[in-house]
């Protein structure tokens, strides 16, 4: 002994070291137990449409013009044409499936929200039983008792990862994708009625061209059948007169037809019976539309096109359930609480339960924790890598095929206003040609096969004229389509109203590499 009193050290109870092992292994299970992604990470890329070259089509129309306005198809100040599209987007029933798909959507995102929110559960269990003697203790074995409990419980998942704030945040998403989605349902169906309006105005067209060629045949019907009563034609020619007139005929009766058939067409995408199309008049299209966009056109497209901005919300969608799939790899804790009233016994009645006695309660934690699944998880997780890979790869294609289809729109428009030109001169130089070489029959000094030719040819150039005036139309309302009808898309943050809890939930993409 030096004088010095050694100071001892207290042995550590056995009770104190287990649970200091415990907590111990408890731990190193947490930070250890869980399953890796496996290095599955995504791998598309969103396309940078302002990188995209328009081409020289583009380039080359106008940069100072506005965008189509949501009622586009007024600028061809037809108030027919406006009351039936205003009658389509009541009556036809894509729109009404569509917002059924909408409401579809959003009650999807309260279910999701509600999983952030703690869940309160009540229940209550009433019935006279008999207790088997020599399976149950005495009391009450051997007796027929009132077995009665009301209980309530409360959970809360404590959401320590963010799998159910980015499942409320993907479940938003897809409510602005499906909303994006009725507007695309909404400018089809607008583009469909306008289309079909402007085959409508063609077949009236040719319409008249066949009655004005039929009204000119059955007057060189009459001039042959005077010369051959004078005996200065054939047989024959009055033959060819006859067949052309037939001719004709038939071609009025097939554009008769065809005006019928596309004014039932236009009843059906309204909504309505064929009975309705019968009071669709004449169309009184205008045709002087200027052909122009405005500047940056690849990136505005991006904000007006409804399939664009769809595809848009799947990518963020998509994002989201990378996040809850891998919130999967790790620890979930959840909150718990029950409390409730239960009694079994030989004495009392029906209300015996309702006693402090039969008071009991409990209240802790549930941890699991994923240590070995088989690649349950990993797979997954990797089929939510590849859903995300999907949707970028379907924006991307979504965005050239948006691009390429306002070039092709434009395209056309300014190769139909050259050939629309071309076509005017035509029919001028036809109806000459006609014109003279009836003047020549007339006199004697031409063959009426002269007539017949002159005539036909003014009827094809007269038939390519209406033609080429209805593909530019058509055209125009597929460029309106292509550019998305003047649709305002929504901010990045817009969401619908959810509870408050679901509302501060975290929106950043979590991608797990």
């Amino acid at each position: 002994m030096t004088g010095r009193h050694a100071t001892a050290v207290p042995p550590v109870p056995p009770r104190r070291t287990m649970r200091l092992l415990a907590s111990t292994v408890m731990s190193a299970a947490l930070l250890t137990g869980c399953i890796g992604s496996g290095g599955i990470k995504p791998h598309a890329q969103l396309i940078n449409a302002a990188q995209l070259d328009p081409g020289a089509a583009l380039k080359a129309t106008q940069t100072d013009a506005r965008w189509p306005a949501l009622d586009w198809w007024r600028r061809w100040h037809d108030p027919q044409l406006d009351a039936l599209v205003q009658h389509a987007l009541t009556g036809n029933p894509s729109l009404r499936i569509a917002q059924a798909r909408l409401d579809a959507a959003n009650a999807q995102a309260r279910i999701a929200g509600a999983s952030t929110l703690p869940q309160l559960n009540a229940k209550g269990d009433f019935g006279r039983q008999r207790y088997p003697r020599y399976a149950t203790p005495s009391p009450p074995g051997g007796y027929t008792v009132w077995s009665n409990s009301v209980g309530v419980s409360l959970s809360y998942d404590m959401d320590a990862w963010g799998k159910n704030r980015a499942a409320v945040a993907g479940a938003l998403d897809a409510v602005q994708a499906t909303a994006a989605d009725a507007r695309s349902v909404q400018l089809a169906l607008e583009t469909a009625v306008v289309r079909s309006y402007i085959q409508l105005s063609l077949q009236y067209a040719l319409h008249d061209v066949y009655q004005t060629i039929m009204q000119q045949q059955q007057t060189a019907h009459d001039v042959v059948a005077k010369r051959v009563h004078a005996g200065l034609a054939s047989q024959l020619e009055l033959s060819q007169a006859e067949t052309q007139l037939a001719s004709s005929v038939n071609q009025l009766q097939q554009a008769e037809l065809a005006i019928a058939l596309l004014q039932h067409q236009i009843a059906a995408l309204t909504g309505q019976g064929p009975g309705a199309g019968d009071a669709i008049g004449r169309p009184t299209l205008s045709l002087d539309l200027p052909v122009t966009l405005p500047s940056s056109l690849p990136v505005d497209l991006i904000g007006h096109r409804p399939d664009v901005v769809a595809q848009r919300w799947r990518v963020e969608s998509a994002s989201k359930a990378i996040a809850v799939a891998h919130a999967d790899f790790y620890p979930n804790i959840d909150l718990l609480a029950t409390a409730g009233l239960t009694s079994a016994t030989t004495f009392g009645g029906f209300f015996n339960f309702m006693n402090h006695a039969a008071a009991g309660h409990r209240f802790g934690a549930a941890i699991s924790l994923p240590i070995f699944d088989g690649g349950r998880l990993r797979g997954r997780y990797g089929v939510a890598v590849a859903d995300y890979d999907t949707a970028v790869e379907g924006y991307n294609q979504t965005v050239i095929g948006a691009v390429q289809a306002v070039a092709d729109q434009v395209t056309s428009l300014n190769a139909f206003a050259d050939q629309q030109a071309s076509a005017e001169n035509a029919v001028a130089s036809a109806k000459r040609s006609y014109q003279l070489a009836d003047q020549g029959y007339r006199s004697g000094v031409t063959e009426f096969l002269n007539v017949l030719a002159a005539q036909a040819q003014l009827l094809r150039q007269q038939q390519q004229l209406a033609d080429i005036h209805a593909k530019r139309l058509d055209a125009w309302a597929l460029l309106m389509q292509s550019l998305g009808g003047g649709i305002e898309p929504a901010p990045i943050d817009a969401r619908p109203a959810l509870p408050a809890a679901t509302a501060k939930s975290g929106r950043g993409s979590s991608h797990a590499s």
